[in-house]
């Protein structure tokens, strides 16, 4: 019998090896990359907040417009770019409705980005949203509000 490497996973390997086994590191310190990236994105949307609640008192809905500007309109196709790459349309008109439903955005914004989803191919591979794909949601409301 001969042992394939590709079909083993490294616990496996190391046991028909007789290597002592290596301390499970999955529940570890230390967050994944991309949750890393997301918790510093969600603290920088926590310091606008924070700024823009000094100024106006932050309420709800955070994002009443999109912006007009060129800025405003590239963020809006990036946000909504991340969101169908992510979940496919489907899953993209879903979460602006849940954050039409959260106050996020107002009505008349949901209806002016779901207007623009089709503009978006659809995703070889979807998943559905985690939480961190809704904080950077957030992040993209925030960022989008304080222009």
């Amino acid at each position: 019998m001969t042992v394939n490497p590709r079909e083993y996973d490294a616990a496996e390997l190391r046991e028909l090896a007789g290597a002592e086994p290596v301390e499970d590191r999955s529940g570890a310190t230390g967050p994944k990359p991309d949750e890393s990236i997301r918790d510093e994105q969600f603290r920088q949307l926590l310091a606008l907040q924070s700024k823009r609640q000094q100024l106006d008192q932050l309420t709800r809905p955070f994002l009443t417009a999109l912006p007009d500007s060129e800025l405003g309109a590239g963020l809006r196709t990036e946000w909504l770019d991340f969101l169908v790459h992510v979940g496919g349309r489907n899953r993209t008109e879903r979460a602006i409705q849940y954050y039409r439903r959260l106050r996020w955005i107002t009505p008349a914004v949901a209806i002016e980005l779901s207007d623009s989803v089709d503009e978006f191919p659809e995703p070889a591979h979807d998943r559905s949203f985690t939480m961190g794909d809704h904080r950077l949601s957030l992040l993209y409301v925030a960022t989008l509000a304080s222009l």
